[in-house]
């Protein structure tokens, strides 16, 4: 981040390889939470909202990359009042379920 500027830091994305895991991004997500780890999904592809297949016909299959990172994506937690125990909580909690589902 250039000296001039403040970075907002409010999303931190990762990519959840489920053929090295074996699982998919809904179990992963409940494992995190479990640990106590709130990540999210941001954020679901545009034509797959109801309103677009509504109002303009898209539908599931439309953009199949986008759907499949869609799939494949989840988001930590990441804020600017994060203390160092809280990144060293999240990084734990990531590190021991992604052990637990290795292959």
């Amino acid at each position: 981040v250039r000296e001039d500027l403040y970075h907002v830091y409010h999303l931190y994305i990762v990519r959840i390889d489920r053929e090295y895991l074996g699982i998919n991004r809904s179990e992963i997500y409940s494992a995190l939470w479990a640990e106590g780890i709130g990540v999210h999904v941001h954020y679901i592809p545009v034509h797959m909202h109801p309103y677009y297949q509504r109002s303009f016909g898209t539908r599931i299959g439309h953009c199949p990359v986008a759907e499949s990172a869609y799939e494949e994506i989840l988001t930590l937690p990441l804020y600017p009042l994060m203390t160092n125990d809280d990144v060293t909580d999240v990084i734990n909690g990531v590190e021991k379920v992604i052990k637990a589902y290795q292959n």
